[in-house]
């Protein structure tokens, strides 16, 4: 194997593992998000309600789904919540999810 495909493969390998955290610590902060909600607006369900917000973030690549979802359901409670305000919760959140998974190892 040359030098050129031996850093071609490690850097496809590393792409991969990027990817697969990055996939791992937006479904914590999805999770972490969920159960933050279902407190705010009070639902005594708050596993159901994360795999419903889960199930959400399934449907569509990105962020709109679950966003769209959570904002939703805050509004439905009568919670003041608008798109800007938990666009910057989720971005706290992720944060939050990296750094929680990195404590893990």
């Amino acid at each position: 194997m040359t030098a050129l495909n031996e850093r071609q493969k490690a850097l496809e390998e590393k792409y991969f593992l990027d990817f697969e955290r990055a996939i791992r610590v937006r479904d914590r902060r999805n999770r972490i998000l969920a159960k933050w909600a279902a407190q705010v607006i009070g639902r005594a369900d708050a596993s159901a309600y994360v795999e419903e917000v889960i199930a959400a973030g399934q449907t569509e690549p990105g962020d709109d789904d679950v966003l769209l979802k959570v904002l939703g359901d805050l509004r439905a409670a009568n919670v003041v919540a608008d798109k800007m305000m938990l666009q910057e919760k989720m971005r706290a959140l992720l944060f939050v999810a990296a750094e929680q998974l990195e404590a893990e190892g």
